[in-house]
């Protein structure tokens, strides 16, 4: 008789996930002034407007009831029709035209299980999922988890380039790969970890590049809107399910995770119609349904005006704390000629190039940031495991979490840190 743990193959491809190490170290060391973790702000959360809802929801006994009662797995009607009128509000006449019926709507607890579980019905083992190079590294790992193959693709200043999708698609094809390819990931608005959004006469090309090369079975698009709500500045655009007339290519995937509460765990996605009944069945299998109750209080939120009186109060804080990173990034890294970083416009995110240092959690910068009392993601857990080359001298820095004060001074604590690894200048 052995003792020995027999683990499922599954569970050997299964990676830990880099955020788990910088939130232990940041829980062990609370003077650390962590710009790593993509948390929202602690003082933000909606208390008063999430007790409104509660105590609308529990107020009617048979509405109550229903709030503590399994669902359908497909999720709440109530909150499917009033996140489908929010879409087709947001992207007015660019969806005439569109069949955005409620039967395409499910709601999940949090888009990542929405993620994972598409993943589940679309990837065997081997499988290919092109991604933007960086991309966000949660679902990097999901697919790997699952067995599959994440493969970068380029971008630049407006997101996923599409000829750079062109030329993946053409070399894998040519190595006789295509078949395997089953989507492409792309983070479309102020995405995570660059802050980039996809610029809006790119997508309809992403669109038809995926549908020409459909041709062993539908290369779906996988359009993750989850910071979409989180701009400010600039103009917001259609959304990337706007680009796919018949709806038969685009899975749309968002959440109110970042926007209003991670703790309520409610995110949501538009399926093209062949995947709905399959995704159901997944899900019933594995959960019944995810909680009702939630949903019941988000619907609540929107029906009484209190999830936009929220966004508001939330994008005046965000942008207040982008300023306050941006305007301190300005100061104290303007003299070091090899530091640049990319615009953002939303999000939670900073993109930051530190060229030629090794800004890897074994490379030297890491360190001496912690040692500063500073830390910040490497860029390198960003890079999907195949195609484009991974850079191991890029930083992703977040200011959702800190206060201003704290995001000026951890600035200057990383500007001191680079400062003393840098390579001196050459004469």
């Amino acid at each position: 008789m052995t003792n020995e743990c027999r683990l499922s193959r599954r569970a050997g491809w299964a990676v830990g996930q880099p955020i788990r190490y910088l939130m232990q170290e940041a829980l062990s060391r609370p003077e650390l002034i962590s710009l790593a973790a993509g948390f929202v702000d602690q003082e933000t959360l909606p208390l008063e407007a999430t007790q409104a809802a509660v105590d609308h929801v529990l107020a009617d006994r048979p509405r109550a009831q229903a709030a503590l009662q399994y669902t359908s797995t497909m999720g709440d009607a109530v909150l499917r029709e009033l996140l489908l009128a929010r879409l087709e509000a947001a992207d007015g006449a660019a969806l005439s035209g569109q069949d955005l019926a409620i039967d395409r709507v499910v709601l999940t607890a949090g888009s990542n299980e929405l993620l994972y579980l598409l993943g589940e019905i679309l990837l065997d083992e081997s499988d290919i999922v092109l991604c933007p190079a960086p991309s966000y590294f949660v679902y990097l790992g999901g697919l790997a988890n699952l067995g599959a193959r994440s493969y970068g693709v380029a971008v630049d200043q407006h997101g996923l380039i599409p000829e750079a999708l062109e030329e993946a698609l053409q070399q894998l094809d040519s190595s006789g790969e295509l078949p395997r390819v089953k989507a492409i990931y792309v983070c479309t608005y102020h995405d995570n970890p660059s802050s980039l959004t996809l610029a809006a006469e790119r997508r309809l090309q992403i669109v038809e590049t995926a549908r020409r090369y459909s041709r062993h079975g539908t290369i779906f698009v996988i359009e993750d809107a989850v910071y979409r709500e989180l701009r400010y500045f600039g103009t917001d655009i259609p959304s990337l399910l706007a680009a796919d007339p018949d709806g038969s290519t685009v899975i749309h995937t968002s959440s109110f995770s970042k926007t209003f509460s991670p703790g309520l765990r409610v995110g949501w996605g538009i399926l093209p119609t062949a995947l709905v009944e399959p995704f159901c069945n997944q899900k019933s299998n594995i959960d019944f349904g995810s909680p009702h109750f939630t949903q019941q209080v988000m619907a609540a939120i929107l029906q009484l005006g209190l999830y936009d009186q929220h966004l508001d109060m939330l994008r005046d804080s965000y942008r207040h704390k982008l300023e306050a990173m941006v305007g301190s990034m300005e100061e104290h890294f303007r003299p070091l000629s090899h530091v640049s970083w990319l615009p953002a416009e939303g999000g939670l995110y900073v993109w930051m190039q530190v060229a030629g240092v090794d800004t890897g959690s074994t490379g030297p910068l890491f360190r001496k940031a912690l040692d500063e009392g500073v830390m910040y993601v490497p860029g390198i857990h960003c890079y999907p495991q195949e195609g484009e080359p991974a850079r191991h001298d890029m930083i992703r820095l977040s200011f959702g979490v800190q206060p201003a004060e704290r995001i000026r001074a951890g600035v200057a604590s990383l500007a001191q840190a680079i400062e003393e690894v840098s390579p001196l200048p050459t004469p």
